[in-house]
């Protein structure tokens, strides 16, 4: 159940409590990207710290390049061992850009107003940050993002770096501060709860039983301030020059390509998602279609093909990145599928690109 947002938070145990000490295996098959260590890289050099062991062990990851989340804790208490400080990973998270989110940082300098970003935020999250899955809902005059304890808790630092990480992203899109309603975490309680609420500029609370962040509704429609145009719309740019190779169309087909990228992009690439971005009816695209003598599987099917073709020529892109921006849960899946669209696997037609 929700808290209000007039209702304090029940004061439970805290579930980090039970977590193993840092640097033992807590969390098998979940992992960061890597080009978030440039923001690690960047706090240490901006706080002139002497970490030379966390310095070296970054430098076995490439920017494209994935670390499980343990290794991401460990490193964050490397840090937290030479420079103490309270709310540490606040002051870690703050120092978040672009480049240190890779492909969901500029899918979100695409969009048009904070909501749409947030969306594209919660269908790519796992480009970033494969941990607890995050979902968001509305509830009555707010927003709220939510992620729970199913995968495990990581910790107060682990945590308190995603959350202060993702606030001062979305702050960064936007041309006035932009607010919380409530900020929640799983973990207990810190001594000084003034470096939370100074930072996140609302109340938060601790020992929750998800970690939460609720904006206004508001708040969604704002527009964003920086859409730079060499990065605006960058996938969908990159989409629309590979498929120029699609035989010539009228404006029906135009608009069908269209949406399908579109919907490939947000991961719901059925015919009803498309027939909705349409503005048509389920049953009048299946009639249209008939009468194009177009089958809507194997439209998609050539538009995933020729994207995925493109995504692999891209050194940035990671197999697992190019699964979920062509709408598959499961990297397992895009590989069965591409295996069937050219009889060889992705990474062996990687290896071909290469020679």
């Amino acid at each position: 159940m929700t808290p209000s947002l007039h209702q304090p938070f029940a004061r439970g145990t805290g579930l980090a409590a039970n977590n193993k000490k840092w640097g033992q295996t807590m969390f098998g098959g979940l992992f960061v990207t890597a080009s978030m260590l440039g923001m690690l890289r960047d706090f240490i050099e901006k706080n002139q710290i002497t970490a030379p062991e966390c310095l070296q062990a970054m430098e076995r990851y490439s920017p494209t390049s994935r670390l499980a989340l343990d290794e991401w804790s460990q490193l964050l208490h490397m840090i937290a061992l030479r420079h103490p400080r309270p709310a540490l990973g606040l002051a870690i998270g703050a120092c978040v850009a672009p480049k240190h989110v890779g492909i969901i940082g500029y899918m979100a300098l695409s969009c048009n107003t904070v909501g749409e970003a947030l969306l594209r935020y919660a269908r790519y999250q796992r480009l970033v940050y494969d941990g607890n899955p995050g979902s968001i809902m509305a509830d009555g005059d707010a927003i709220e993002i939510r992620w729970g304890v199913e995968r495990g808790t990581p910790g107060p630092l682990v945590d308190e770096t995603a959350i202060a990480l993702f606030i001062s992203y979305v702050r960064f899109l936007v041309e006035e501060p932009l607010r919380p309603l409530l900020v929640t975490f799983v973990n207990p309680p810190p001594a000084d709860l003034k470096p939370y609420t100074d930072f996140f500029g609302c109340p938060v609370h601790f020992a929750d039983t998800v970690t939460r962040v609720r904006f206004p509704i508001s708040s969604m429609t704002r527009e964003l301030r920086q859409r730079d145009p060499a990065l605006m719309d960058l996938l969908s740019q990159q989409a629309e020059a590979l498929l120029v190779a699609l035989p010539a169309a009228d404006s029906f087909y135009d608009r069908l390509r269209s949406s399908i990228v579109r919907c490939v992009h947000d991961g719901i690439p059925d015919l009803p998602a498309v027939a909705g971005l349409m503005a048509m009816s389920t049953r009048t695209l299946q009639r249209r279609l008939q009468e194009k003598d177009l089958e809507f599987n194997r439209v998609l099917d050539k538009i995933r093909s020729e994207l995925a073709q493109r995504y692999l020529a891209d050194k940035h892109l990671s197999f697992t990145d190019i699964a979920l921006l062509l709408g598959y849960s499961e990297q397992s899946a895009f590989t069965r599928a591409f295996k069937r669209w050219f009889g060889v696997t992705p990474r062996d037609f990687k290896r071909g690109i290469g020679r």
